[in-house]
């Protein structure tokens, strides 16, 4: 067993984290313990890795701990990614404060971006998510994956993609997954066991080069591409116009008349560029409150 403090830069706000990630069935937690465990899918076996937070939103701390000693520096790595440990609040609030979204940013600083585990758990999140109201999609992934996924520890892994390849689209429809949304996950499982979908080096791509790469996927469409660049990757420049929470925040925030388009949606992105991926989490915040 081993351990390791991280101490993000403050403001790091961890009410909300444990606000966002409590909304997911699937996500193991301890409120009561300010704990979280999390699976980890490693270049060399996997691991079951405990989150603790032991500070405060001005006082930022974590614990980390693991069980093998050999997978140390990669775990911490991944989480401090997962959960945006290396988060520039300060930063974020110098280069947005002027802006028409100031005040929004000033009530969510250091509000971090919370990630899937990996690319392809993200990926397959959202393709189940797709058009769906939020509780049941929360609900329809917990079925998924506590059907066809393994437990560790307390903790779910996502199905291998081998698993996934095999099923059928009458098993997931028994989950009361749509006939194409069966048909797009099973599609994707395979595509990665053949070789045409290789989801560890979209790490390395540009944004572009990940469009590229995901769009021509039957059943990813640019808003599933955008989920997957923003928690599958943590990249920190992504609005996704096509959102409806999203345009629905813009409306209400600047109190328009009606929803903005992608169009205007993509103008508000170049102002706040390169930290659209933040404002895109407060929007959605703002809808909650």
């Amino acid at each position: 067993m081993w351990s390791e403090m991280i101490y993000p830069q403050a403001p790091y706000d961890v009410e909300r984290l444990f606000g966002r990630v409590s909304m997911d069935p699937l996500q193991y937690i301890e409120l009561e313990n300010r704990l979280l465990k999390v699976p980890l899918v490693l270049n060399h076996g996997e691991a079951v890795v405990s989150i603790q937070s032991q500070g405060t939103k001005e006082r930022p701390a974590f614990e980390i701990k693991g069980e093998e000693v050999s997978q140390k520096d990669e775990v911490v790595s991944r989480i401090c990614a997962m959960y945006d440990f290396d988060m520039k609040p300060r930063a974020i609030l110098a280069a947005l404060n002027s802006t028409t979204i100031g005040e929004l940013v000033g009530q969510y600083a250091g509000m971090p971006i919370i990630c899937e585990p990996d690319c392809y758990s993200a990926l397959l999140k959202n393709i189940v998510h797709q058009q769906l109201n939020m509780k049941f999609a929360y609900t329809l992934t917990y079925r998924f994956v506590t059907s066809y996924g393994r437990e560790k520890h307390g903790v779910w892994f996502y199905p291998d993609a081998e698993v996934v390849s095999k099923l059928t689209v009458e098993e997931l429809r028994e989950l009361q997954f749509s006939n194409r949304k069966a048909e797009y996950v099973i599609g994707i499982a395979r595509k990665i066991i053949n070789g045409e979908l290789n989801m560890e080096e979209l790490s390395a791509l540009s944004n572009e080069e990940v469009y590229k790469k995901l769009l021509p996927i039957r059943g990813v469409g640019p808003w599933t591409v955008e989920c997957v660049l923003l928690f599958g990757l943590g990249r920190k420049d992504i609005l996704p116009a096509g959102d409806v929470g999203i345009q629905n925040a813009i409306k209400k925030w600047f109190n328009l008349p009606t929803k903005p388009t992608k169009e205007e949606l993509y103008a508000y992105h170049d102002k706040w560029s390169p930290y659209s991926s933040y404002v895109s989490m407060y929007l959605w915040e703002s809808l909650s409150e």
